[in-house]
């Protein structure tokens, strides 16, 4: 098997680092999936991350999520560090660009985990500096690996 047909992936967001307008995702073809944010800039305006979840691809009654999530974060992401940290499992993150301004975080979503008749999550967002810039993909572990691996972003 490829990655291509084990792991579905898909670009959420791409662009300034404030007003982050990021895609949302299905997960009801996913055994668990991962939101990964590469964050650059060191323009000092922290940028503040939020978990929600949704009734549809729309974004539908998009909401916080009610249960937290585990975090992995590399605090100081460059050429010379690779290891992400297992953090405090929350529903926000926070890039906080003073201290640590080019980071990876991980957000690990387990779709049991989330609010009956919702199926779908992204990422909300406020503050940010838009000097910066932020990336945003969903890595997805599908229910059903092969090729083509079912959509993320349709209902």
């Amino acid at each position: 098997m490829h990655i291509s047909q084990t792991h579905k992936i898909v670009q959420l967001y791409q662009g300034a680092a404030n007003a982050v307008d990021c895609d949302v995702v299905s997960m009801k073809n996913f055994h668990r999936g991962a939101i990964v944010v590469t964050h650059t800039g060191s323009a000092d305006t922290d940028l503040v991350l939020t978990v929600q979840e949704a009734t549809n691809v729309a974004g539908g009654s998009a909401q916080t999520v009610a249960n937290n999530v585990d975090i992995y974060a590399d605090v100081d992401a460059g050429t010379s560090s690779d290891v992400l940290l297992r953090l405090t499992s929350a529903k926000t993150y926070t890039i906080d660009t003073g201290v640590a301004p080019n980071q990876v975080v991980v957000f690990e979503i387990d779709p049991d985990a989330l609010s009956a008749g919702f199926d779908c999550v992204t990422l909300g967002d406020s503050g940010g500096n838009a000097s910066n810039t932020v990336n945003i993909t969903f890595i997805g572990v599908p229910r059903y690996p092969g090729y083509p691996l079912a959509s993320a972003i349709t209902n």
